[in-house]
């Protein structure tokens, strides 16, 4: 069994209103959830499965790393 790494994931994801319809923005910016999972897929479910909406994108994260 191979262990794979969590990772950071920023994933923007459509709001609901009170209804459960697709808010829009007044800004036009979507928000974001920043998660930890092993793929972009895993991520992708998490955010879906915490914030009950539709996930628009999924975009890894980077740790910066420390130049000495």
């Amino acid at each position: 069994m191979n262990v794979t790494p969590a990772r950071s994931y920023r994933c923007t994801y459509h709001p609901r209103d009170a209804y459960g319809g697709t808010q829009l923005s007044e800004s036009g910016v979507l928000p974001i959830i920043q998660v930890k999972a092993s793929s972009a897929e895993h991520a992708q479910r998490a955010a879906a499965a915490i914030t009950g909406c539709a996930i628009e994108s999924v975009e890894r994260v980077d740790d910066a790393e420390v130049v000495a």
